[in-house]
């Protein structure tokens, strides 16, 4: 884990760093332990960094974070508001390793109180992580129907994207119960 924790904290970051970060990652499935460990740390960026080669990871293949589904989950309530970004990224991995009805209801829960975070990154993954579990577990869709809408109707641009998105997820799945024309 040392090494990991090493090689997050070092250098500028970015978006290809995490990519790259993350394909490591993925080629030695044993270090996924350690990427979690650095998510449960007191340091704000590099839990951040961890957050986001979690988020890439899981874009991929959620698979082998599904060991950590209820340990993330309550990390990400745990999260302070201040760690906007942190949070951004860990609402859809949370979202995305929720692989039993249990997980999703819990995540859902979660991404319900996100949907009015004070951060738009974090509503607008919260909006996508909402459609992501709803298109999984049928329970969630009216619920995932009622965010959207509202998030179609007042959101920002950003949170009207995502809602789009979500909503045409849905819709393939044959979930969508809204009534929206937008």
């Amino acid at each position: 884990m040392q090494s990991l924790v090493a090689k997050l904290e070092e250098g500028s970051w970015g978006l290809a760093r995490a990519r790259a970060e993350a394909r490591s990652i993925e080629r030695l499935p044993g270090t996924t332990k350690g990427l979690v460990a650095a998510l449960f740390t007191g340091q704000p960026e590099l839990r951040k960094r961890a957050a986001d080669v979690a988020r890439r990871i899981t874009e991929q293949d959620a698979t082998p974070l599904w060991p950590y589904a209820d340990e993330l989950a309550g990390l990400l309530t745990e999260i302070d508001a201040a760690e906007s970004r942190t949070r951004w990224h860990l609402a859809l991995v949370v979202a995305r390793v929720a692989h039993t009805p249990g997980q999703r209801l819990r995540s859902a829960d979660s991404m319900c109180r996100l949907a009015g975070d004070e951060s738009t990154v974090v509503r607008c993954s919260a909006i996508e992580g909402l459609g992501l579990l709803a298109e999984a577990e049928s329970s969630l869709r009216k619920l995932a129907a009622e965010i959207v809408e509202r998030a179609l109707h007042d959101g920002s641009r950003a949170e009207q994207s995502r809602a789009r998105a979500a909503r045409k997820r849905l819709i393939r799945a044959g979930a969508w119960a809204g009534e929206s024309t937008l």
